[in-house]
C-alpha cells in the first residue's frame, strides 16, 4: 500500500480504538465536556529487574476530531512496546515514518495523539499536569482554530510564509485579523528570531488617547448589541499593543458568542485604530 492507503486503512479501521479498563494513565487533550478533545490510555510494564518501564497497551478515544483518528490509530502502534522515554520522543515524522514515508501535509496540523500520549506518561510519572486542558490560545477566533494547531502545520509541512500558512489552516480566511500574528508563529516554530516589534513605545499620553480610542470604539460598535442581549464587554487592561478584556453576563458562558465577539472586536481594532492590535481575554 501507498503511504496514503496506509492512512487511509487507519481511518477506516483504526487500531487501539476505544477505552482501556486497567490503564495506567490517561492523558487529555482538549476539552471532554464542551467537545473536540481526544483522550489517550496506557498501560506502563514494570520490570522487576530495574529496566526501563514500558508501554504494554496503549488506546484512545476521540471526542468530535474524527481526523485525528488516523494519526491517532498510527501513534498507538507507534508507542506500544517502547520505554516511556523513547514514547515521549515520539513526533510528526516518526508517524510519517511509520506510514511509509507519508507527506507530513495529509496529517492533520497538530495531531492530539501524540500530545495526549505524552500528558499521560507525566501523569503516571506524577507530574503536575491538568486533564481536560485547552487547546491552547486562538489564532483565529472566527474558525477556533488554536496558535498551537497552526505552530505543528508550519513544522510538519515545512511553511514559510503567511499564505502557505493560511491555506495549509483556513486560519485568516474569514475576517483576516489573525494573519498579522501568522509571523510570529511561523518564527516560533522554526525557531527563528521573532521579528523586532516596530510599534514604538507609547508614551502615557498617547496611551491614554489611543486607549479612549478603543473604548469610543467599543461603545459605539459593539456594545451597543451586546448589551441588549443582557451581556458585555469590560475593558481590563492594554499592554504591549494586546487589549484584554473581560466579558459579563450570559457571553461570559456562551464559549461559541464569546469567540465570534472577540474576532469582531480585534477586526474592528485592527482596521481602524492599528493592524497591530491583538484581543486576549
Amino acid at each position: 500500500m501507498t503511504p496514503v492507503d496506509q492512512l487511509d486503512d487507519h481511518a477506516r479501521r483504526p487500531r487501539n480504538i476505544g477505552k482501556l479498563l486497567n490503564a495506567s494513565a490517561i492523558g487529555d487533550v482538549g476539552s471532554i465536556v464542551v467537545g473536540d478533545a481526544l483522550r489517550f490510555y496506557i498501560l506502563v510494564q514494570q520490570d522487576p529487574s530495574g529496566a526501563p518501564d514500558r508501554l504494554a497497551s496503549a488506546k484512545f478515544q476521540v471526542f468530535n476530531g474524527t481526523d485525528q483518528i488516523a494519526a491517532a490509530s498510527a501513534v498507538t502502534e507507534l508507542a506500544i512496546g517502547r520505554t516511556l522515554d523513547e514514547a515521549v520522543d515520539l513526533g510528526p515524522r516518526d508517524v510519517c515514518a511509520h506510514l511509509g514515508g507519508l507527506a507530513g501535509v495529509e496529517l492533520p496540523p497538530r495531531i492530539w495523539a501524540i500530545e495526549g500520549l505524552r500528558a499521560a506518561i507525566a501523569v503516571w510519572r506524577g507530574k503536575d499536569l491538568e486533564t481536560d486542558q485547552d487547546l491552547g490560545p486562538l489564532l483565529c477566533r472566527c474558525l477556533g482554530i488554536p496558535e498551537e494547531t497552526v505552530r505543528q502545520a508550519i513544522l510538519v509541512s515545512g511553511l514559510a510564509d503567511v499564505d502557505a500558512v493560511v491555506a495549509a489552516t483556513g486560519a485568516g480566511t474569514r475576517c483576516g485579523s489573525c494573519r498579522v500574528d501568522v509571523p510570529r508563529l511561523i518564527a516560533e516554530a522554526t525557531g527563528q528570531a521573532a521579528a523586532p516589534a516596530t510599534v514604538a513605545t507609547t508614551p502615557v499620553a498617547g496611551r491614554i488617547q489611543l486607549m479612549l480610542r478603543i473604548q469610543r470604539l467599543i461603545e459605539t460598535r459593539l456594545l451597543p448589541d451586546l448589551r441588549a442581549a443582557g451581556s458585555d464587554l469590560e475593558l481590563w487592561d492594554f499592554t504591549d499593543n494586546r487589549l484584554t478584556v473581560r466579558a459579563k453576563g450570559p457571553l461570559a458562558s456562551d464559549d461559541q458568542a464569546r469567540r465570534e465577539t472577540l474576532a469582531r472586536l480585534e477586526s474592528l481594532l485592527k482596521t481602524d485604530i492599528d493592524p497591530t492590535i491583538g484581543v486576549a481575554e
